[in-house]
């Protein structure tokens, strides 16, 4: 019964990625909107790269080079979300900061040449909507499978939990979707 779920779960996602926005006639008239979809869809194409590297038990290096992929993306879509959930602004500022990362060079740089730093537990202000939580586990599910793909070895079980968090992931964007009046 779960797989049945999941396989429908996974067919109502690809059909969902199938859709394409429309194209702009001008530039003048692209909206807010228009922008936050291609941002959704953005953040929806790179979290389901994650979900199929987690699906083919990927190299923890591997996991750790999509999640961080998917999380520096996300900066924008934070930003975006600003105009359209004004009561989240506070936390929404919050993520994208925390979605900068400073990159500091090593002393030996044939070894390391760019060492990213990432705040994994990045401090996010009490949410005052239920769309700021959907918002702050679309910042949260990848630091938690960045943090898991950072073991030196991962059980089947760690492939599970991180796949159901992304799952997780695109459950709220369809929530903000929602919220946002996004089609």
């Amino acid at each position: 019964m779960k797989h049945l779920m999941f396989s429908v779960f996974i067919l109502l996602m690809l059909s969902a990625c199938g859709k394409k926005a429309e194209p702009e006639q001008t530039e003048i008239q692209q909206s807010p909107e228009v922008t936050l979809r291609q941002q959704f869809d953005s953040y929806q194409g790179l979290a389901w790269q994650v979900v199929v590297a987690l699906q083919n038990q990927s190299t923890a290096q591997q996991l750790q080079d999509l999640t961080l992929k998917l999380i520096s993306s996300s900066t924008g879509l934070f930003l975006n979300l600003k105009a359209q959930l004004p009561e989240c602004e506070a936390s929404l500022q919050a993520m994208a900061n925390a979605t900068e990362f400073q990159q500091q060079q090593s002393d030996d740089t044939e070894a390391l040449k760019n060492e990213i730093t990432i705040n994994l537990e990045p401090e996010l202000p009490e949410f005052a909507a239920a769309s700021c939580y959907h918002a702050q586990q679309l910042l949260l599910n990848p630091l938690a499978i960045y943090k898991l793909a950072q073991q030196a070895d991962l059980a089947k079980d760690d492939y599970q939990s991180a796949k159901l968090k992304m799952i997780d992931s695109f459950a709220r964007i369809k929530q903000l979707e929602l919220i946002t009046a996004i089609d």
